[in-house]
């Protein structure tokens, strides 16, 4: 009687070897479904493989309906059951920035006990769509889905200094004076705009209420684009005008957490 095959045999793709197929064909998959059309060549430069290695990946996706070709160029596509799949998971792009980002928030909640909030943005606008509460007796707590103001705020000042540098001016809006610390000069305003730009992150110490400063950076999606920004919020007695470096290192560092989850491998 012939001897079983051990689990080993039976699966050989279950080994280092199956488990690499395995997560590049995930790669390519996540590559399909962030790019409109990609060629061979193009996949196995970004993922750092052969084109023959993709192109086997490729067939087998296409027979099963998860990727697609276009008999006319070549390209590939996301196929009907990669749409599908997405469609099944109900997400909204909104909301897969928020479970992107929601790990990076929590361990800046936690390492500082202050509120974190994200702000996504929208055309010239931005929005708080996702906050968590600090962990503080006294916590400052904001309106979530209502458009922000953009010049008294470290996440709108980061928006406004993208405009500034794409288009050379910021929306012309009466800047209003929420304190007496609010920048309401248009020509302070773009010098506090150049100095956000350069730096790389924002400050907004007591210019929309007394008693409150926020640090944020800005997250980007893989084509470099701002698409939201990740704030730090508490009193001025603890997140101090003269920022903690501790501080922006941290903010920075979870908004570079969320592009690089945001980004293409």
């Amino acid at each position: 009687m012939p001897a079983k095959k051990s689990s080993a045999e039976k699966a050989p793709d279950a080994g280092p070897g199956g488990v690499m197929a395995i997560r590049l064909v995930l790669q390519i998959l996540e590559l399909l479904g962030k790019r409109q059309t990609v060629g061979v060549t193009e996949l196995a430069n970004a993922l750092g493989t052969t084109k023959a290695r993709v192109f086997r990946h490729l067939r087998t996706l296409a027979d099963t309906g998860f990727a697609e070709q276009d008999p006319g160029t070549e390209r590939y596509m996301a196929g009907p059951r990669l749409i599908g799949l997405a469609r099944l998971a109900g997400l909204t792009p909104d909301e897969g920035i928020i479970r992107l980002a929601r790990p990076a928030m929590m361990r800046l909640r936690d390492r500082f006990g202050h509120t974190v909030n994200l702000s996504l943005v929208y055309g010239e606008s931005a929005s708080i769509l996702e906050t968590l509460q600090g962990t503080s007796f006294v916590d400052v707590v904001m309106q979530t889905h209502a458009p922000m103001p953009l010049h008294s705020t470290a996440a709108g000042k980061l928006l406004l200094a993208e405009l500034l540098a794409q288009k050379g001016s910021v929306p012309e809006a009466p800047c209003e004076a929420f304190t007496e610390h609010t920048i309401v000069d248009p020509a302070a305003l773009r010098t506090e705009l150049e100095r956000v730009a350069a730096q790389g992150w924002a400050a907004a110490p007591e210019e929309t209420v007394l008693g409150i400063n926020a640090l944020s950076a800005p997250v980007r999606d893989h084509n470099g684009v701002l698409v939201a920004m990740i704030s730090l919020v508490g009193s001025i007695q603890h997140v101090t005008r003269e920022a903690p470096r501790e501080m922006i290192a941290a903010v920075t560092l979870a908004a570079d957490e969320i592009t690089a989850a945001l980004s293409l491998p």
